[in-house]
Formats: structure tokens, C-alpha cells, sequence
């Protein structure tokens, strides 16, 4: 079946050529919602990455794969999981996928991922843990894991939504699998006994998150005045983060109503109402920019004074490594976090503002501690950028999977 990519190219012709594909492979992740997903940047960088290794890539998405534009340039080939038939002509020799990676083993994901199993069956399987996948389905499904399990495979058909992990059917697809990645080392517990399993931490792409000057312009825009303290938070809001991203709201509030000026600058998506049935004390003080495209990111990035990551240590944060905080230190803004996931790996006012709870009181607080503080502030701006560079690189991470790839592969 003759398919084209979102720019209307051949789907064949897309892959990168002129290279040996002897010790290579073709990979096909596949994701549970499109190409504006935080996920979706990670797999696009790394994607892009192992092509330069020599791998082929094609990223799978229920639908809106046309959506991949909104990433930059995509050296993969893009493609909707209507399109299981065309996955061999994706690939620079016409055949049928070596590696077929999951990205979370939610049903969208699973359901997908077996049918390419079944019609290419010398796919290897290997599976991505991003979250806390049971925590997840208790915030969606309202009920505790304990109460899910004691119901029958057919009661949780019913009740698993298709962007949440099955309580059986999920365990027994790690189970299968060739090797497992985990985006934080604590997600292993997750992981299936016997089934290897390796860490891959996520980045930025450097030639566009690197540190940014504010331009007095870009503020004047959006009607920012001068003597506001500016944070800026890219990402979307579901049930599974509302409680924190309040507190973020709050901290703004906070700063205002004690006389420190400060406005809100948000891109993301509402997946759910979280502010309460009066709305009107959080968006007096916030500019909601909504969806923005992820190469225009950087550009808001650079309007933040303080850049802020709301939670605390719980079954949610200890499991995941936000996507947006390599962009955050990317940018040279002082960085404030949560002594959870990768803050655990960092040193208070040196790499990062270390809070043991980033509530909307603490975060109005270290807000104003760093504001005050001309030294602080850029040591904490110069050591985002350090930590940046030492530890986090989509280079280096695609260098790891690719050997993880081959090591289990030829066993």
C-alpha cells in the first residue's frame, strides 16, 4: 500500500541513505497520543539520534501524525497506527521492523504494538516505563489498584481507559519483552523480574534549547510589566498533576497578593478543570498561551525570571523525570524543583532551588528569596546550564539504547 509521510514524501525515500545497515536495525516506537505529547519529543530526538547511528526509525501515533511538523525536522518516518500494512516501506530495505518499542505499555499502546507483532513476528519487543503507570489509572479510574485487581479480565476491559495500563494485560506484555527502558532507575520496580532493564534519561536538543536572553520586546507583547518576576511553565494538565500545577497558580497569587509582582506565563493544554469553580484569582495573573508548537518553546522559555517545577516526593514524582526540566536548565533561568526524580540527583542553590514540597507557599517563598539575591540568582542560572551540559545529552542517551538494543538482541 503506497503511503506518504506528512510532507507528502515518499515514505521509503524519507529514510536517511548511503549508510550500511549491517549491525543496524529497523525500529518502530509507537506512542499513545500524537505528536504534541511530551513523550513524542522524547522519542523524536532519540529517533533522530539512532538514525545518525545508523538505525532506521518510523514513530507510530494513533492518529494526527501530520502533527509531527510541530517537532521540527523528523529524519523518521511518521505514521498512524491505521497504517500497520505500509510499516515494511518505511524502512530503507522494505522490511518489516527488527525492534518494535513501546512507549508505556498503555492499552493504545499494547493493542497496537501486539497487532504489529502478529503480522511482522521476528519483531523483538522492548517497552518504555515514563510514569507511574498504576498510580495513573488510579487517578483516572477514581479506584484504588488493590479494588482493580479483584476484578475479572472482562470488569477490566470495561474499566481500563485506553491511555491507562491494564492491571494484567500490561504485566504479561513487559513480560514479553526483549528489554525494558525506564526513563528514572526508581521505575524499575515496575519492571517485570527477569526482564532486563536500563535507564535512559531525557534532554533537549541543543541546537535549540540553549541559554536565551529576555528581550524586554517579547514581554511588552504579552503585556508583561517591567517590574513583574515572570515564571514560565510548559505543559499540559491532566488529573495526575492538577493538585501541583494549582500550587503553581497559588505561588503567583501568593506573590501578588504580598506585594511582589509576578505573572504566570503557561503553555499546555486543560485536560481537566483544576483552579476550582472561580477561576478568576489564578488567570488575573497568568497569560495562557495554550498549545505551542515545541520548536517555538525556547522562545517562552526566555520570558521566565524563575522557572518552576511544582510537586513533591510521592507515587507520582518519585517515578518520573519531567520532560520539561532539560529544557528548564537548558535556558539558564534558576530552576526551582522538588527533592524528587532527577532533583534527588542535584545540589540545593548550586544546580537547582530544592524544596522537600513545592506547594504554592514554598514556591512563593524561594521565588522571592532567589529574586532578592543577585548572587544566588546566577549561580543558580550558571549551574542549570552546567548540569545541563554534564548530565544530560540525547547524544549520549541514543548511543545507551542503541547499545542496549544490541546487546539483548544478540543474545
Amino acid at each position: 500500500m503506497a503511503t506518504s509521510t506528512a510532507n507528502s514524501q515518499p515514505i521509503a525515500s524519507t529514510a536517511e541513505s548511503g549508510r550500511s545497515l549491517e549491525g543496524y536495525r529497523n525500529i518502530l516506537y509507537v506512542l499513545h497520543h500524537d505528536f504534541t505529547a511530551n513523550s513524542a519529543a522524547q522519542v523524536h530526538a532519540l529517533a533522530n539520534h539512532l538514525i545518525q547511528l545508523g538505525h532506521c526509525c518510523a514513530v507510530a501515533v494513533p492518529q494526527n501524525k501530520a502533527t509531527v511538523s510541530s517537532l521540527g525536522s523528523a529524519r523518521f518516518v511518521p505514521l498512524d497506527f491505521s497504517e500497520l500494512e505500509a510499516i515494511p516501506s518505511c524502512f530503507r530495505n522494505g522490511r518489516p521492523p527488527d525492534i518494535v518499542h513501546a512507549w508505556t505499555p498503555r492499552e493504545s499502546v499494547r493493542v497496537f504494538a501486539e497487532a504489529v507483532r502478529e503480522r511482522y513476528p521476528s519483531c523483538r519487543l522492548f517497552v518504555h516505563l515514563e510514569d507511574n503507570e498504576w498510580h495513573i489509572l488510579e487517578r483516572f479510574t477514581g479506584r484504588s489498584l488493590r479494588s482493580l485487581k479483584e476484578l475479572s479480565t472482562e470488569e477490566l476491559d470495561r474499566v481500563v481507559p485506553p491511555n491507562c495500563s491494564h492491571p494484567e494485560r500490561a504485566v504479561f506484555f513487559m513480560s514479553q519483552a526483549t528489554g525494558i527502558t525506564v526513563i528514572i532507575d526508581r521505575l524499575r520496580e515496575l519492571a517485570p523480574e527477569g526482564v532486563p532493564a536500563i535507564e535512559i534519561w531525557p534532554s533537549a536538543p541543543e541546537d535549540l534549547f540553549f541559554p536565551r536572553p529576555r528581550r524586554p520586546e517579547d514581554r511588552r507583547h504579552f503585556g508583561i510589566p517591567r517590574s513583574n518576576t515572570v515564571l514560565v511553565y510548559t505543559g499540559n494538565i491532566h488529573v495526575a498533576n492538577a493538585h501541583e500545577m494549582r500550587s503553581l497558580y497559588l505561588a503567583v497569587a501568593i506573590l501578588n497578593r504580598e506585594g511582589h509582582p509576578a505573572t504566570l506565563v503557561r503553555a499546555g493544554r486543560d485536560f481537566c478543570r483544576f483552579l476550582g469553580p472561580d477561576e478568576s484569582w489564578a488567570r488575573a495573573h497568568s497569560v495562557e498561551l495554550g498549545q505551542v508548537d515545541h520548536h517555538d518553546i525556547p522562545a517562552v522559555l526566555a520570558l521566565a525570571d524563575v522557572l518552576v517545577q511544582p510537586g513533591r516526593p510521592d507515587p507520582f514524582n518519585d517515578y518520573r523525570f519531567p520532560s520539561k526540566i532539560p529544557e528548564f536548565l537548558s535556558v539558564g533561568r534558576p530552576v526551582i524543583l522538588p527533592r524528587a526524580n532527577v532533583g534527588l540527583h542535584m545540589r540545593h542553590r548550586e544546580d537547582a532551588w530544592l524544596l522537600d514540597d513545592a506547594n504554592g507557599l514554598a514556591i512563593a517563598d524561594a521565588v522571592r528569596c532567589i529574586m532578592a539575591d543577585p548572587p544566588l540568582y546566577a549561580r543558580l542560572a550558571e549551574g542549570a546550564i552546567r548540569f545541563f551540559g554534564e548530565r544530560l545529552s540525547w547524544a549520549k542517551s541514543a548511543q545507551k539504547l542503541s547499545s542496549f538494543y544490541g546487546s539483548q538482541l544478540s543474545i
